[in-house]
């Protein structure tokens, strides 16, 4: 009788791949080109047009927790997507990356920028480095950082998707 070799690291991957849905494939699969557009589009847009550009034309018919269900599934797809690129994109970018993804599901979302707490940007001396960070929540869920992200940075701007200028009778395009 042989003897069950031990659980490695690979397998375990491995395992979480195979039960990826096919949303979740896709995400996998587009977040590098959709991260290099949203980088272009910072780059030389600016961060309220590429912001825009995340919003969906249509509300989810999902419920509330499928909404949040599909909300995590998507972050950790995008998450997953990251940790195996060839570079490592800045926070923003992921973060509007993950936007992107959730307008095309029609989920509301708030993209969050803070800076540090304890840090002022104004008393910052010219040598000193302004350090900000970014994240994605849904219904006051973080999706793409850890839970506790509010306590080490005092938000300054919020980017919401505009969901009460879309009409509730415009349905999912086919």
């Amino acid at each position: 009788m042989k003897k069950a070799l031990p659980s490695t690291a690979s397998d375990t991957r491995l395992a979480k791949l195979r039960q990826l849905t096919a949303w979740q494939w896709w995400v996998l699969l587009c977040t590098p080109f959709i991260l290099l557009l949203t980088w272009a589009r910072l780059r030389y847009s600016g961060y309220r047009k590429t912001l825009v550009k995340t919003q969906a034309g249509f509300q989810s018919e999902l419920p509330a927790s499928g909404q949040l269900q599909m909300a995590r599934e998507t972050a950790y797809a995008v998450a997953v997507s990251v940790r195996c690129a060839p570079w490592n994109p800045l926070c923003l970018s992921r973060s509007l990356t993950l936007a992107w993804f959730l307008g095309r599901k029609g989920l509301p979302f708030e993209v969050l920028i803070g800076v540090p707490v304890g840090e002022s940007p104004l008393k910052a001396s010219p040598a000193s480095v302004f350090s900000t960070h970014a994240w994605v929540e849904h219904a006051g869920s973080v999706l793409n950082d850890r839970e506790d992200v509010r306590s080490h940075f005092r938000i300054f701007e919020r980017g919401q998707a505009d969901q009460e200028s879309t009409p509730s009778s415009k349905q999912r395009p086919a």
